[in-house]
């Protein structure tokens, strides 16, 4: 393949030059970043650094979500005004903090904000347009007066619906003759369409000569080609085009090399060369020069909606501990070689992939190609990816540039072959010195490469290992009045799937665990939120029990108002997961495996606080109101379902009820923690009819399962007491299994179960290596993940002592 690097055909127009990469902080997504900041400080500071970083990803702008107290996918937002007449508070949530700290690393990040949904109070509001300016108005009067930003721009149209062309008209009218604000409005430039896969809005803005004056830029969600209305915006009009939200890469790239087909972890569909083919495609098949990650860092619980999908994974704030993704390296192939600011050379990119998967991948491609140069220095980098199974030799042809014979040094990430799984991760593989402008290099079978004149140091990337938060766990949420209005009064270690849990101050003086939202300023949703909950600490826990103190709000409908305490929580995308003991105002309980009831009964209740407690003990259950045994589950109840560890959780009705005094803490006797092991991890070994999806739902641990069908078996290793076995089944497989060469149990009938649930699980074995084999007699097997039961000595070696007293 000749590719000729003509410097003379550089994009040079202003809005055509690349704006590099930007951020998405939103749906919960960036929640976790709060507690690293407060608790890890200089862990947060080194994610950051990685983040927005010259040497690391060199992210050069920020969107941070208007928050509504929806479930805007993967978690909910809080809104900075819960009413018309309340100042607005940028503290809550983490994005907005986030902003101002990157901007203390790069005072250049620009920043946008979008709303998912609008507080209810905008919705209802006779004059919808100038309550919805005073919430965007408010806000960001507050970003300024709280942390001195100042925003470059704002989206208009609600995250992925249909544009309002009057209303965009509206803001930006505003906007530009608001007078008395803290810096000039009339400056903040317009993001419109933020649709998906569509560019509805570029027609829009053709066919209308005040939309077209009012918006600045227009974006597209999850695809890297435009239509020619969007062209013609871009070169006609001066608009700016961009990839305003897009994904980051989902794969699970420490196992899917074992099983993948091409042993590199890196080729699936959403996998790291899927979305770098993205962003090389972006220009010249969209015009669009800005890719926004969504998220580029994870800092939310596994199990939420979309998770596995990240640069960065940061979700364990307790330890500090965090990973530099695969997507981390990818993108470093850009962001080290590629500045803001320099220009695309129109002939030196191109690709020929189509979209495919699910209408957001790239797929087909040979030849994927990008190269931009520095306008200042006539410097010059091209990312290339190649996604088929046979090398692919480029011949490049430079000329225009007093660079045209400096040497090129060419940076590659590729599959372990054999190795660690990251190590051969942006690898600096060669120098070539170009002889009149021309000069070769080969990119293997799936891999990336960067061809570059700059010089860097690759330099040292931070490699933790994860650590367990430790039973017991308390919060009485005394936390100092500094600590929490820094943090928009969230407790530590929470993130919210449905409503907004807050401490307050009760009329006592304590402080309290307040869910804050109700029925009458519930927003419209943007998809669907879960009955309000919130869960905390580590998906590792397993034989544990949950209690807090609960008061509830004086609802006047006792019967519908309810509180609940739960345990093994680890699939929040259901918004109700594993096992809780739910209470209402009336006295009522109800001993629920997800939503579902399993158990109910009445108590009396005492006035003003009362105490739930659930524990689970292997597969037995238990419920307790005041310090009594109201209910006990197992194997034989009928409705049970056997659940895998997980989080603690709280939930509540849309009231403002209350919780004090949480605990978790281990069951004296039983062992409290797992380590899990993945389908694709080293220590499994599979025999027969068996396939390997090495891309499936977020809904499975890590997006992978493995698929046995009759006659198949599957070995696992493991140095524990215990073991649990994962899947979703379907309930038509039959095992037999064997321990460390031993029967075990024949024709087993495989229950149903759903995701992330148990469907076969062995305890009381004495601590020491077992190998438990697994054979399909009958049926089909789906098999997710393990989880090994470990005791005390194994757990000490894991764990990081996150149990801590309230903060001075």
């Amino acid at each position: 393949m000749t590719v000729n690097i003509d410097m003379n055909t550089a994009s040079l127009a202003e809005n055509t030059l690349y704006k590099g990469f930007g951020l998405i902080s939103a749906n919960n997504s960036s929640r976790l970043l709060l507690d690293y900041k407060y608790e890890q400080p200089e862990r947060y500071d080194e994610i950051l650094d990685y983040l927005f970083g010259e040497d690391g990803l060199d992210i050069s702008h920020i969107k941070v979500e208007m928050g509504a107290d929806i479930n805007s996918s993967s978690g909910t937002e809080p809104a900075t005004m819960r009413s018309a007449d309340e100042k607005a508070d940028v503290t809550r949530g983490a994005g907005f903090q986030l902003a101002a700290d990157a901007k203390k690393i790069d005072p250049d990040i620009t920043l946008d904000m979008l709303w998912w949904s609008e507080p209810r109070w905008v919705t209802d509001s006779e004059d919808v347009y100038a309550a919805r300016y005073k919430w965007y108005r408010e806000t960001l009067i507050s970003a300024y007066e709280t942390y001195g930003l100042q925003f470059d721009y704002v989206s208009a149209t609600r995250n992925e619906r249909a544009n309002d062309p009057d209303w965009t008209i509206y803001l930006s009218g505003h906007l530009k003759s608001d007078s008395g604000t803290p810096y000039d409005f009339s400056k903040i430039k317009i993001v419109d369409g933020e649709a998906v896969c569509t560019w509805g809005i570029s027609k829009a803005m053709l066919g209308n000569e005040k939309l077209l004056n009012a918006a600045d830029v227009v974006g597209s969600h999850y695809t890297s080609w435009s239509d020619e209305d969007t062209k013609k915006l871009q070169q006609e009009y001066g608009k700016e085009v961009w990839f305003s939200e897009a994904s980051s890469p989902m794969s699970y790239a420490q196992g899917t090399y074992r099983y993948d087909g091409n042993g590199s972890g890196m080729g699936d569909i959403n996998g790291l060369l899927d979305v770098a083919n993205r962003i090389i495609t972006m220009y010249p098949s969209g015009g669009m020069t800005l890719y926004e990650f969504q998220p580029a860092v994870a800092s939310y619980y596994s199990g939420a909606t979309y998770s596995q999908k990240q640069l960065i994974l940061a979700d364990e704030p307790w330890s500090g501990y965090y990973l530099l993704d695969s997507g981390f390296y990818m993108a470093l192939h850009f962001s080290r070689f590629i500045k803001k600011g320099w220009a695309f050379v129109d002939s030196a990119c191109a690709g020929d992939g189509k979209a495919g998967g699910d209408g957001h991948s790239v797929v087909d491609s040979t030849y994927s190609y990008m190269t931009c140069t520095d306008p200042e220095t006539g410097d010059y980098s091209t990312v290339i990816t190649n996604t088929t199974d046979a090398p692919i030799n480029y011949t490049f042809n430079v000329t225009g540039t007093g660079k045209a014979n400096s040497p090129v040094n060419v940076w590659e990430t590729k599959g372990p072959s054999g190795g660690a799984w990251n190590g051969n991760y942006f690898r600096l593989r060669e120098t070539v010195s170009p002889e009149n402008g021309s000069f070769s290099v080969t990119v293997l079978p799936y891999s990336i490469i960067t061809v570059t004149t700059l010089e860097t140091e690759r330099g040292e990337f931070a490699e933790y290992e994860s650590r367990m938060l430790e039973l017991p766990y308390t919060d009485d949420f005394e936390y100092s009045d500094e600590y929490l209005s820094a943090r928009g009064g969230a407790p530590r270690y929470t993130t919210d799937e449905g409503g907004a849990f807050e401490v307050v101050t009760d009329d006592n003086g304590n402080k309290v665990l307040m869910q804050k939202i109700t029925e009458a300023t519930h927003a419209e949703e943007w998809g669907s939120t879960p009955s309000p909950v919130t869960n905390f600490g580590d998906d590792r826990w397993f034989n544990y029990s949950v209690s807090a103190d609960v008061k509830f709000a004086d609802s006047g409908e006792p019967d519908k108002n309810s509180t609940a305490v739960g345990l093994r929580y680890n699939l929040a995308d259901s918004g109700a997961s594993g096992w809780s003991l739910q209470l209402n105002e009336a006295g009522e309980w109800h001993l629920r495996i997800g939503s579902k009831p399993v158990a109910t009964g009445n108590v009396t209740l005492k006035d003003g606080w009362n105490n739930i407690k659930t524990e689970a003990v292997y597969n037995t259950i238990r419920g307790y109101v005041n310090g009594e045994l109201v209910t006990e589950a197992g194997e034989n109840t009928e409705g049970y379902e056997m659940q895998s560890a997980g989080r603690a959780a709280l939930y509540s009705s849309y009231y403002g009820n209350c919780f004090d005094n949480v605990r978790a803490e281990p069951v004296e006797g039983a062992e409290a923690y797992i380590t899990r092991l993945d389908d694709t991890d080293e220590g499994i070994t599979y025999k027969g009819d068996w396939s390997h999806s090495t891309m499936d739902s977020f809904k499975n641990y890590k997006r992978t399962i493995s698929t046995g069908n009759s006659g198949a078996s599957v070995s696992i290793e493991f140095d524990g007491t215990g073991i649990l076995l994962i899947g979703a089944e379907s309930g038509n497989a039959v095992i037999d299994t064997e321990l460390d060469g031993n029967a075990k149990d024949d024709a087993f009938a495989v229950p149903k179960t759903s995701n992330r649930q148990a469907f076969y699980a062995i305890y009381g074995l004495d601590s020491g290596h077992h190998t438990l084999t697994v054979t399909v007699s009958e049926g089909s097997l789906v098999f997710d993940a393990a989880e090994v039961l470990l005791d005390r000595e194994q757990s000490e070696k894991l764990l990081a002592s996150g149990t801590k007293e309230k903060d001075p």
